[in-house]
């Protein structure tokens, strides 16, 4: 059971490792734009879209390594706080997402994309 526990760890290691750095080199050769990662629509920094971001990955990297530890016996049980706390935390993002937003330009019929798929001939 222990060695089993070794392979797969490494190869989680591996495979993590790997996506990485994949990632890494698409945002280097400029395949993948990171700019409004946590900017608003104009590039500003956005409070809520880091909270959540940071939110996300600490309790994520805390249940990892709660499952991952020696002596764990399965996934921990979620406490409320911290359900309660991302919750709040992606709350607040959406509702400054829908501040942001610039008078119903993100709607579908605006779009001229998606007019041109719905006059397409054989669509309905």
């Amino acid at each position: 059971m222990d060695l089993l526990r070794l392979v797969v760890g490494w190869v989680a290691v591996v495979v993590i490792t790997l996506l990485g750095f994949s990632v890494l080199l698409l945002v280097y050769q400029g395949r993948i734009d990171l700019k409004y990662l946590i900017g608003d629509v104009n590039g500003d920094a956005s409070m809520s879209r880091f909270q959540l971001l940071i939110f996300t990955f600490v309790i994520a990297l805390s249940f990892l390594y709660l499952v991952t530890s020696p002596g764990a016996r399965g996934f921990p049980e979620v406490p409320a706080n911290v359900l309660i706390l991302l919750g709040i935390s992606g709350s607040s993002y959406l509702v400054s997402k829908g501040i942001d937003r610039p008078n119903g330009a993100d709607k579908p019929a605006d779009n001229p994309d998606h007019l041109r798929s719905a006059n397409a001939p054989g669509t309905s």
